[in-house]
């Protein structure tokens, strides 16, 4: 019962906003037919944008703007490979993740030596944050399923020889939502760098990953995916009080163990976009 407290609820809220984050944008680009599993790099560029920003500047409201700005850059640096030069969407999703991993390593070291972790900077209360994400999931609850835009973004990924027969524009289309995910992505590593004060190399701790498991599990809609989500940050918490009683090396594998076990349950039962990962080529004519 000292475990089950309502502080390891709000906390498991906490944990959950930034996967909650990463699982809505990911919902965005599969939708629209495009895999990001480079959401893991654009949060880490988010929270390290926002270290950096917030350091000089001393303004947390301009490094957020920051961190967001720059996972939409690195979104649209996915989208340009995957949707206009038809690269393949996991291997450019990985290739982000190790440019941001080395870019980030490097830079830290650069600008606050070889300690790999910054010094304290002006943040924002994290838990207007959490707030907006609420927010902007249940508002694009709405907008995926109940307005003519999110038909439009659907029949993207699920038929995109119709779309673009219906005069949708498929690649403009997928360009602007894999934006989006970097976007939000870079805005669940503002929360992380918010929520610890500091960057730390490894502040995203597989997040980013998670974020996509919590998608897949809410069957890519937007309000199941945020249950998902709370879910695994319930877990996270929860192996946090539970390093007082067990060896944490175990605690700390929960949300992993979780993890995994969850998505063997749901990966199959997805309603996955037909179009997903498959590049469109524009019929001449």
């Amino acid at each position: 019962m000292e475990i089950l407290s309502l502080n390891l609820f709000i906390s498991a809220l906490r944990l959950a906003t930034p996967i909650a984050l990463v699982a809505l944008g990911e919902t965005y680009s599969e939708r629209a037919g495009v895999i990001n599993v480079g959401v893991e790099g654009m949060t880490l560029a988010g929270a390290l944008t926002t270290a950096i920003v917030a350091y000089f500047s001393g303004s947390p409201v301009v490094a957020l703007i920051a961190a967001i700005a720059v996972g939409a850059a690195l979104g649209a640096l996915h989208a340009i490979w995957s949707v206009y030069l038809k690269a393949d969407h996991v291997v450019s999703g990985a290739a982000i993740n190790l440019l941001v991993m080395g870019f980030a390593l490097f830079l830290t070291r650069v600008i606050w030596g070889w300690r790999g972790t910054s010094p304290s900077a002006p943040t924002m209360d994290a838990w207007i944050l959490v707030g907006a994400a609420l927010v902007l999931i249940a508002l694009s609850q709405i907008y995926i399923f109940r307005t003519p835009w999110g038909l439009r973004l659907r029949v993207v990924g699920e038929h995109p020889r119709a779309a673009d027969t219906a005069g949708i524009n498929v690649y403009r289309t997928r360009l602007a939502y894999t934006v989006l995910n970097g976007a939000l992505c870079g805005l669940a590593g503002a929360f992380l760098f918010n929520n610890l004060g500091r960057f730390t190399d490894g502040m995203v701790g597989g997040r980013g990953f998670i974020g996509i498991a919590a998608m897949v599990v809410g069957n890519y809609r937007p309000l199941p995916a945020l249950l998902a989500a709370y879910l695994f940050g319930f877990v996270d918490a929860l192996q946090m009080r539970l390093q007082e009683y067990i060896p944490s090396q175990f605690s700390l594998m929960l949300p992993y163990i979780l993890t995994v076990i969850v998505l063997a349950g749901f990966l199959g039962k997805a309603q996955v976009p037909k179009a997903l990962g498959k590049p469109y080529v524009k019929e001449q004519g």
